[in-house]
């Protein structure tokens, strides 16, 4: 896995043994050429980080920060090394559940990366990640939440978000939705 385009070009990232399925760098390139305009000055969030592939190359495209929630701590020392790999230094990396940040944090980010685990018939930690109360507080005005998620079954809509657009990529789908003000 390597990132794909801006600083950091051409380097690659380490992936933690715990993720079992990184985002490829087909669907990186394509959700980046979807939001190249966002993606300059952005504040960033990368939820259920893994490798911290998607902010990070966020931060090779000129995001201002990212900061990488991930709570498998083999997975946390993966994203620092990959940061101190690429010479991008404003990433900040948090070892802790998404929904316990999520309940703490006031962050008001541009754009949220949250790539969490697939539905295994017991949870769905997607469907429970889009219907929490509290995207006003996590995202700024028209800011961008692109989730990533199996490519079966639907999400319902979540309360202040407008889903802009929908693309599958063999197993996943990514689902991009913009903050209503």
């Amino acid at each position: 896995m390597r990132i794909i385009a801006g600083l950091a070009k051409g380097h690659g990232l380490k992936v933690p043994r715990e993720v079992s399925r990184p985002t490829t760098d087909r669907v990186r390139e394509s959700v980046f050429g979807i939001l190249f305009a966002v993606v300059g000055e952005a504040r960033v969030l990368d939820l259920f980080a893994g490798s911290g592939a998607l902010g990070i190359e966020a931060l090779s495209r000129g995001a201002t920060s990212c900061t990488f929630v991930e709570q498998n701590r083999g997975a946390t020392r993966v994203i620092e090394d990959n940061l101190k790999k690429t010479g991008l230094s404003n990433g900040r990396v948090i070892n802790r559940e998404a929904g316990a940040f999520l309940k703490d944090d006031r962050g008001a980010y541009d754009l949220i990366f949250a790539d969490p685990p697939y539905a295994d018939g017991l949870s769905d930690p997607a469907r429970d990640l889009v219907v929490l109360d509290g995207w006003e507080q996590w995202l700024a005005p028209e800011g961008f939440l692109v989730l990533e998620r199996e490519a079966i079954g639907d999400l319902p809509e979540p309360n202040g978000l407008e889903l802009v657009q929908k693309r599958d990529y063999g197993r996943s789908r990514i689902a991009i939705y913009r903050r209503v003000s």
